[in-house]
């Protein structure tokens, strides 16, 4: 009887063994995969921001024209014609250097130009009668080639004597005086318009299509108050290597003389935007780009969903999606080398609302 009774609670303990199996078994390896496929992530939400219609840069002012007067000659300063800082049209002389001894030879060119075509005259007539040979001729109309080409020369020369203003402008501090020596390339003053002025700033690669010829531009001088607009003219073709940016020139009138040339300056650029469409900042991170182009991964449902969208301005920190967002939508900021499309996700935790908008 007792060997019954061993045998029987032998059965039953086999019995609960294979039970307790089977449940780990069914409950077990399924709880895992279901965990192996629920990806934690970080997410944000997209909310549209305020449109960016504008951003501001440094500048420099220039003079619109501005040159280094200096003598091509050497010799004595006999006449300033102007004086200090003196407003001056374009062609006005300014300075005269002695030509005394060029003007005697200028005169005797002259006298030999006149012989040279008396000579020619007669040389004509004879040929004509056949009183001279066609060499001789010939030889007459050089002499007075040569004679005129003298004279030319000359002239030429005596121009060098004179300093005139290329272009109407003011001038700066005279550097010299009259009755003294100068020798070629000595320095005058200097003349610059600054009816106009020309204002240098770079863009940074991210904005470096937002401007083309013609488009307005503020400029401010924060220092004294002042704000103008100016116009672009200019564009750089290529972005420099160092800085990345594009070095644009644009221009301003000045003819109240209210901005200084050589002025540090601040200025405005318009930003295109399109205000009945919403836009969105989101983390950099969250965007990533294959052969079809960018996209972002969204929750839905607890998935993720593969979503391709236009982009616009970037930095550092952030990207502006133009389109393929909806409001209120949660972007998948983490784990993007797991994510795929269709995989079970679940939101840990929420990026915070920063300001992921581009700075002004």
């Amino acid at each position: 009887m007792k060997k019954e009774w061993i045998i029987i609670l032998s059965v039953f303990m086999l019995i609960a063994c294979s039970s307790e199996q089977k449940n780990n078994s069914k409950k077990g390896p399924g709880k895992g995969r279901s965990q192996a496929r629920t990806l934690s992530v970080e997410g944000y939400l997209a909310f549209p921001k305020e449109a960016i219609s504008s951003s501001k840069l440094a500048g420099n002012l220039s003079a619109y024209d501005e040159v280094e007067l200096k003598s091509e000659v050497a010799g004595k300063l006999i006449s300033l014609k102007v004086k200090d800082g003196a407003y001056v049209k374009k062609g006005s002389l300014i300075a005269k250097i002695n030509d005394a001894e060029l003007q005697a030879q200028l005169k005797q060119a002259n006298a030999s130009l006149e012989l040279a075509k008396q000579k020619e005259n007669r040389t004509k007539t004879l040929f004509d009668k056949e009183g001279a040979t066609q060499a001789e001729l010939e030889a007459v109309m050089a002499a007075r080639a040569s004679a005129e080409a003298s004279v030319a020369l000359i002239y030429a020369q005596i121009q060098k004597t004179e300093i005139r203003a290329p272009f109407s402008g003011s001038l700066g501090i005279l550097k010299v005086s009259s009755g003294e020596w100068m020798t070629a390339g000595t320095s005058i003053a200097t003349l610059a318009n600054v009816q106009k002025l020309k204002v240098s700033f770079s863009l940074p690669q991210r904005f470096a299509t937002t401007v083309t010829k013609g488009t307005k531009v503020k400029v401010t001088d924060s220092e004294r108050g002042i704000s103008t607009e100016a116009t672009v003219r200019v564009l750089d073709p290529i972005l420099s290597q160092n800085s990345r940016s594009r070095l644009v020139q644009a221009e301003l009138d000045n003819k109240d003389n209210q901005l200084i040339a050589g002025s540090f300056v601040e200025v405005t650029i318009p930003l295109e935007t399109d205000s009945q469409k919403e836009t969105y900042n989101v983390p950099a991170e969250a965007v990533t780009l294959d052969d079809k182009g960018p996209y972002v991964f969204v929750a839905e449902g607890g998935k993720a969903t593969q979503r391709y969208v236009t982009t616009g301005l970037r930095t550092p920190i952030s990207i502006t999606i133009l389109d393929g967002l909806n409001r209120g939508d949660t972007v998948i900021v983490s784990g993007m080398m797991s994510v795929r499309q269709g995989v079970s996700v679940q939101i840990k935790d929420w990026r915070g609302q920063m300001n992921y908008e581009v700075k002004q």
